[in-house]
This record gives structure tokens, C-alpha cells and sequence, in this order.
């Protein structure tokens, strides 16, 4: 039996790694909280830095993935 596995945008991926990453960095510093907010401030930041420059392409979405590896973050550090 074969499975086939949803294929996600390389974009996307990049920004549910870069969540998990900077969740875990500051969790190491500042503490969970501090972590979760420092993840979520990074993603809506960085669509807001995109929105504000031409050459570049704003997507909420992108700030919904990176706030998604912030949140498996917050699950493997809890569990």
C-alpha cells in the first residue's frame, strides 16, 4: 500500500521551521511566554516588512505557518 503525503510549498515549510526555531532559541532565554510572543511578533513582523516593500510578497498565511511551529514548539517543550 502507498501512501501519498500532501506536498507542502517550500515557502511555507521554511516558515513552520523558522517558528520552531525561534520558539526554541527563546524558550531557552526567556521562558515559554516570552518565546510564544517573541514567535508570533516574528511572523506578523516579517509579513508586515513584506507588505511595506515592493520587491517582496506579503502572505498571511505565511504568518499563520510560522505561528504554527511556534505552537508544535510550545507541544514538545509542554509534553
Amino acid at each position: 500500500m502507498r501512501f501519498k503525503l500532501p506536498l507542502i510549498p517550500q515557502d511555507k515549510a521554511n516558515h513552520f521551521i523558522y517558528g520552531i526555531v525561534i520558539y526554541f532559541i527563546t524558550n531557552l532565554v526567556f521562558g515559554v511566554f516570552i518565546a510564544v510572543m517573541i514567535g508570533v511578533i516574528a511572523g506578523i513582523g516579517k509579513e508586515v516588512y513584506d507588505e511595506l516593500h515592493d520587491n517582496h510578497t506579503s502572505d498571511w498565511k505565511d504568518a499563520a505557518v510560522t505561528m504554527a511551529g511556534v505552537l508544535l514548539g510550545v507541544l514538545l517543550t509542554i509534553l
